[in-house]
């Protein structure tokens, strides 16, 4: 069977939204993550699966116990940034020092250092290409933060579908494994996972997968925990309210929840025709069959 790579960026939803509305207790821990956890680990449980969770270092802070039981489960653990900031709005140092404190956290949590990061919103892009330069030197194997949608500003251009090896200065490397994309008359159309597989038919799912794996040994996908939550998402309002938080809350409410009780289907019925793993177990495999064409960056922010 081919393989594919699920991962999961490991935030919680409620804790982002609520420090989004400026909620005095945004960083409160909450229940609604234990429960998304808990049905995660029930469908890679029921399938099999191994994946792997790039972990927020905010949400490891207030949930230090779901980050352990990860590892417990023998799943990958990487690095998904700590204050969930776009690269291009961080200094280097800024960027540098965000992603340690991260990587330092998880590491010490599952006795482990992650060797992988992805960053918040796919944000490595054309103006930041030193982002890869300060993973290599902190010691990452890999990056995920490649993702070839139109949704993404100033992204960078050329990229592979497959994994490819990255060749730095000073003899540094890094491999990237971008998030995958269906090319349909020309164009990518993103459906790596989020609202793609909330909105496209299984039947489309299905037909994508095909195509993109006569090309592509190992597509990437990724969700969130909320696209497992039983319950609906609901951000939780302070007893006076403001306009502004109001209508956020009801617009946050409206963009996740349609769909989201069909994505663990979904997972299931692909599950069916491919194997699902994580990183860590494919890396091997993806070297030996990409790595022998280095792969540069230019100024331009091009893959050459």
């Amino acid at each position: 069977m081919s393989k594919l790579l699920l991962s999961f960026d490991f935030e919680d939803w409620h804790q982002l939204v609520h420090r989004s509305m400026g909620q005095a207790d945004w960083d409160s821990r909450g229940r609604a993550l234990e429960r998304q956890t808990a049905a995660i680990f029930e469908l890679l449980d029921e399938l099999g699966a191994k994946a792997t969770f790039f972990v927020l270092g905010l949400t490891a802070e207030r949930y230090p116990d779901l980050v352990q039981a990860i590892a417990a489960k023998g799943h990958d653990l990487a690095c998904h940034g700590y204050d969930h900031r776009r690269v291009p709005s961080q200094a280097k140092e800024e960027f540098r020092a965000d992603v340690e404190h991260c990587a330092e956290l998880v590491g010490r949590l599952a006795g482990k250092r992650p060797v992988g990061y992805r960053a918040p919103a796919f944000s490595i892009t054309r103006e930041t290409p030193w982002a890869y330069e300060v993973l290599a030197e902190l010691g990452f194997r890999y990056d995920s933060s490649q993702y070839d949608s139109p949704r993404i500003p100033q992204r960078i251009r050329g990229m592979p579908r497959t994994p490819y090896r990255l060749e730095l200065d000073e003899g540094r490397e890094i491999w990237e494994y971008p998030v995958t994309v269906w090319p349909v008359r020309g164009r990518p159309l993103p459906m790596g996972g989020g609202a793609y597989w909330r909105a496209l038919p299984t039947s489309v799912l299905r037909r994508a997968l095909k195509e993109v794996t006569a090309d592509n040994s190992h597509p990437v996908l990724y969700f969130h925990p909320y696209e497992l939550d039983p319950q609906p998402l609901r951000a939780t309002l302070s007893e006076s309210p403001t306009p502004r938080q109001r209508a956020l809350a009801a617009w946050k409410s409206v963009q996740r929840n349609p769909g989201r009780r069909l994505v663990a289907d979904r997972i299931r019925a692909i599950a069916r025709d491919y194997t699902l793993t994580s990183y860590e177990e494919a890396h091997g495999e993806v070297v030996e069959r990409y790595g022998a064409r280095p792969r540069s960056l230019s100024r331009e922010g091009v893959v050459v």
